[in-house]
């Protein structure tokens, strides 16, 4: 209990120091914003992990051991507060770390029972799924420093995990991201080629979630962010 005060009062200041208060209140609170739920084959997967040894980070799974080592440092600490709160719940995760130091870490979980939907994540549930296969995962809450946002290092992470859970005997992750946080469509469904499943209209206030499914043509296919237009053609392959 009191390790989730922590980590939540720790998100708060996060949040409040990078964008303000106006950031906190569109995390917990926003009506009808719009939620792309995606998939993505693992046997699709190909190596791409010049962008991380270009930039000297390598992959480390996250788990108990790892943290109580003392050998790595979070850059951000409520995400160390989160990796704490995460594997407590028995979710699994992958960090990307520099000599020692973590400045990016990803999530995922994985359901035991195929056709109860009460074991699978909370996320899930909201989402309307039903039946699901031991060989697939759900990913979620990936995070990269954002002064390590740059060079293609969020997609190569992405991939990069994800390339760690097929070498685990899973076949199929699913995942979702917002439709208004552009940098992250652009890394999932432009770079990374995960294929959309369905949109959905999600409310929040507060803890309190609702996920309403929208008309599956309302997403449509992943366009070119207009930001990204002005970028030059040399310069796109850096996000």
């Amino acid at each position: 209990m009191l390790n989730a005060v922590r980590m939540r009062a720790a998100q708060v200041a996060d949040l409040v120091r990078s964008g303000g208060w106006r950031s906190l209140f569109k995390e917990v609170l926003f009506f009808k914003r719009t939620a792309i739920v995606v998939e993505k084959d693992l046997s699709e997967l190909t190596e791409r992990s010049k962008p991380l040894a270009a930039a000297k980070l390598t992959l480390v799974e996250i788990d108990k051991e790892m943290l109580s080592s003392g050998i790595y440092r979070f850059a951000v600490n409520s995400r160390y507060l989160k990796a704490l709160n995460y594997l407590k719940h028995g979710c699994g995760g992958y960090a990307l770390a520099r000599d020692n130091v973590v400045v990016g870490d990803t999530w995922h979980y994985v359901s035991e029972g195929a056709d109860d939907p009460r074991g699978l994540h909370e996320d899930l549930q909201r989402f309307g799924f039903r039946n699901w296969s031991k060989d697939y995962v759900y990913t979620f809450d990936i995070f990269v420093a954002p002064a390590e946002r740059k060079g293609g290092i969020s997609a190569a992470f992405q991939n990069s995990a994800m390339l760690a859970l097929r070498s685990k005997g899973y076949t199929k992750a699913y995942g979702f991201y917002w439709a208004d946080n552009l940098p992250a469509q652009w890394c999932t469904r432009v770079t990374n080629k995960w294929k959309e499943v369905r949109a959905f209209s999600v409310s929040r206030c507060l803890m309190f979630k609702r996920a309403v499914p929208l008309p599956k043509d309302h997403a449509g296919p992943a366009k070119e962010p207009s930001w990204l237009k002005k970028i030059p053609i040399g310069e796109k392959k850096g996000i």
